[in-house]
């Protein structure tokens, strides 16, 4: 299964947090899945560190590295995907999240989060 993870999946995942669902770890670990972490990710956390609303509990470098050791691969911005995010419906107004649903639509990846907005647009979601 191809994965995509919303960003709070991967801050959960990296910082063992429990509102990560064992089931979802349990996916995340699994070899025979391809877990991928959008470029936007690391930059809202870069945006959100910065501005003091989020707190990784260590540098952004170690944390990508982390991303890197668990085997987890990053998927670029491509302009396909900014073609897609151009037909999307109001739906979400986070643009981080919006980017995120149209990377999963033109890649046809399976998102990994908790925001059920996400299911407005027809992606596969799972959490």
């Amino acid at each position: 299964m191809q994965l995509l993870l919303d960003t709070h999946a991967v801050i959960w995942f990296i910082n063992a947090n429990s509102r990560l669902p064992q089931h979802i770890r349990e996916l995340l670990d699994d070899d025979s899945n391809d877990v991928y972490v959008s470029i936007i990710s690391p930059w809202e956390i870069s945006i959100k560190s910065r501005q003091g609303k989020l707190d990784l509990y260590r540098s952004l470098d170690e944390f990508v590295r982390l991303l890197q050791d668990n085997g987890f691969r990053f998927l670029p911005v491509q302009l396909n995907h900014v073609y897609c995010l151009d037909t999307l419906e109001p739906h979400h107004k986070d643009p981080f999240d919006r980017m995120l649903i149209a990377q999963a639509i033109t890649e046809d990846f399976t998102i990994v989060g908790c925001d059920e907005v996400f299911d407005l647009y027809g992606v596969r979601r799972l959490w």
